[in-house]
Order: structure tokens, then C-alpha cells, then sequence
């Protein structure tokens, strides 16, 4: 067993036996492997998002079913139609959980029992994972901070190159033509601003929830992003 596939069977155990929690021991046993192995894992798969905690006795692990989908089934051509997605818009501020959600299709489909599917699977990895995708500052604490609602801050280098300090409290993201762009409130303009992801530098999530924001004075560009992003009548 390869220790891709050690990975996703440690996680169908876990799921198997959710929502209840399964000890160190008994993984072990059933993935016949030494107990640090299976801790090694467990954090490993943690650090890498998969919501996996320790149950209320600290004996043992448990799958928190309730932070994530059910079991989704999908055909090769879907595959590679998400692969072709992601691929194709390295520049996006999702795109970090992209590539992540999709290195777990991959996984699954090296699994099948079709010749064929695993060799999809691999010309899939081969895309994904080619070069050439261009990569976007702290793109991830940017999106974590649209997601939670909560103020982030960063270095922003401007058209000339004059980087300023910024706490912005964040509303949406806009795709434009070609680039993303953070919408927010900026604290150092005290007004609606926004920002190209990929000027953002240093970007830091802050514990503040950012609170709520009259955007009715804003000026008619930005007033204008806002009722797309967010589809006010």
C-alpha cells in the first residue's frame, strides 16, 4: 500500500465509523501499520485540512462529518473538466483550495480499477501540476478573509510600485478581464477600495470581524462592482 492510498484508507475508516471515533490502536491494526504511523497521518491530514479531531477522552479520532460533503461521485470527463477549470485559472484567489480539492479526485481516481481511469488520473496530475500557472501573493489569507468576514492586513504595491500598509475589512472578490480584485473597506482611505490580488504582499488574517459597512456614498465604479459581486438590486 502506497502512502496515498494508506492516506485515503485511514480517511474511509474514519468516515466508516462516523460519526463515532476510532482509536489509534484499532487503525493501526486495521491498516497494518505501527501506531506513529497512524499519528503521523492523522496530522498530516489535519494540517492539510481534513477535518479530523480527537474525540472528548483523547483515545481516539473521529471524522467531523458536519465540515464536510458527502461521498461525491464523478465521471473521468467530469474529472477533467474540473482539472481543465483549475488549470486554467491559476490566478484566482481559490485557487490554492482548487488544486488541493482536485489532488483529492486525482487520489481517488489512481484507485479505480480501470486501466484507463488511472491513466486519465495521471495525465490530470501532469496538468495540474504543470508549470507555467502564475501564482498569487497571499492569496490564501485574502480568501480566508472573505470567507470568515474578518479584517486582514497587507502591503500593497501600488501602479508606480509604492507599497503602502493596508488594513481592509473585505466584502467580495470581482474577476475582472483578467485579474481578481479584493473589494473592501480600506482603514488608511477610510473609503471603499479595490485591490488587485496580485499586488497584495505579506497579507496577515487579524482576529477582528469586520463590521457592518454603508456603501451607498461609494463612488459610482466601485458602487457598481459591488451590486455585481454581491447582487443588489
Amino acid at each position: 500500500m502506497t502512502r496515498t492510498d494508506r492516506l485515503l484508507a485511514l480517511v474511509e475508516e474514519l468516515r466508516a465509523g462516523a460519526p463515532g471515533s476510532s482509536s489509534t490502536r484499532s487503525l493501526a491494526r486495521r491498516l497494518k501499520v505501527d501506531e506513529r504511523v497512524v499519528e503521523r497521518d492523522v496530522e498530516d491530514l489535519r494540517e492539510a485540512g481534513v477535518p479530523i479531531k480527537a474525540d472528548t477522552a483523547g483515545t481516539g479520532w473521529f471524522l467531523d462529518t458536519v465540515g464536510t460533503l458527502p461521498p461525491v461521485v464523478l465521471s473521468p470527463a467530469e474529472a477533467v473538466a474540473l482539472a481543465t477549470a483549475v488549470g486554467r485559472d491559476g490566478a484566482s484567489p481559490f485557487a490554492h483550495s482548487g488544486r488541493t480539492a482536485l489532488l483529492k479526485i486525482i487520489s481517488a481516481m489512481s484507485m479505480a480499477e480501470s486501466p484507463e481511469d488511472r491513466r486519465l488520473a495521471e495525465r490530470i496530475r501532469a496538468l495540474i501540476l504543470a508549470d507555467g500557472a502564475p501564482d498569487v501573493p497571499a492569496a490564501a489569507v485574502v480568501e480566508e478573509a472573505v470567507a470568515t468576514r474578518k479584517v486582514v492586513r497587507f502591503a500593497y504595491a501600488g501602479r508606480d510600485g509604492t507599497r503602502t500598509e493596508r488594513e481592509v475589512e473585505p466584502v467580495a472578490f470581482v474577476a475582472g478581464a483578467r485579474d481578481w480584485h479584493l473589494i473592501g473597506w480600506c482603514r488608511l482611505r477610510d473609503a471603499p477600495r479595490i485591490f488587485r490580488i496580485d499586488r497584495i504582499r505579506q497579507a496577515a488574517l487579524l482576529e477582528e470581524v469586520a463590521p457592518p459597512r454603508d456603501y451607498s456614498g461609494a463612488t459610482p465604479h466601485v458602487t457598481d462592482l459591488l451590486a455585481a459581486a454581491l447582487r443588489v438590486d
